[in-house]
């Protein structure tokens, strides 16, 4: 399920390609290749000290209006919206192709191993993103106003591990089938928005992880290993 890494381990670490299935890495693999302390394609070291526009600073103009924001859509939220929210949540990673698949079924060996690579590189750097700003989510920050209608993460919130790993996966999916980039982003913009619409983020977080996104994937763009490994994906695609 398209959830994030170590930080959303509490909600079965889904989002990215997820525990319904998908090609994700397993906690035993995941501990030794952190022991090993190497990486696939983009370390994560750079993270913990690249430049990054930081939260807005508690009590500031944009905290508050962040949390305006939140407590807008909890006012006007539907029943519908929340069972929208939760399922995007918990989506798998076809979600961006929807009824129009790259791959064959059931995903061949090479496409799971280069996905897996992917969300490992991925989960370590947004974690360690997440640990820099520590930033509580809404309803850990203003638990007597924020009342999420959907699963709470336990992780921190910024930026969002939802909007980071939707939008670096469609920029993945885009180098593979960069024809339908736009219908990936739309789709990855929707689940970043229902986060903020189910009460777990602000929209700061969001804009944020699309930042960290786009950044995660200019760095996967000067490694020759991915690079090569989405021309073999080009290869393995549906014809």
């Amino acid at each position: 399920m398209l959830k994030t890494n170590r930080y959303l381990l509490a909600l079965a670490l889904a989002l990215s390609l997820g525990a319904c299935g998908g090609p994700r890495v397993s906690l035993v693999e995941r501990a030794a290749h952190h022991a090993a302390g190497s990486s696939y394609y983009v370390s994560a070291e750079v993270y913990k000290t690249s430049a990054f526009q930081p939260p807005p600073a508690p009590g500031s103009e944009a905290q508050k209006a962040d949390l305006a924001a939140v407590l807008d859509w909890q006012q006007k939220r539907t029943p519908q919206d929340c069972a929208r929210s939760q399922a995007t949540a918990d989506a798998d990673y076809d979600f961006f192709w929807g009824d129009k698949p790259l791959f064959p079924s059931p995903l061949p060996p090479e496409v799971k191993k280069f996905f897996k690579r992917l969300d490992y590189d991925a989960g370590e750097a947004v974690h360690s993103m997440k640990n820099r700003y520590a930033r509580l989510r809404p309803f850990k920050g203003y638990p007597a106003e924020v009342l999420p209608c959907i699963k709470k993460s336990k992780s921190y919130s910024y930026p969002s591990g939802h909007a980071s790993y939707s939008r670096i996966f469609v920029d993945v999916l885009g180098d593979i089938a960069p024809a339908r980039r736009e219908e990936f982003i739309k789709k990855a913009d929707e689940m970043a928005a229902d986060r903020v619409v189910g009460g777990v983020h602000y929209p700061t977080d969001i804009a944020a992880g699309k930042v960290f996104g786009d950044d995660f994937h200019s760095q996967l763009l000067k490694s020759p290993a991915y690079l090569k490994d989405v021309e073999r994906m080009k290869e393995l695609l549906l014809k």
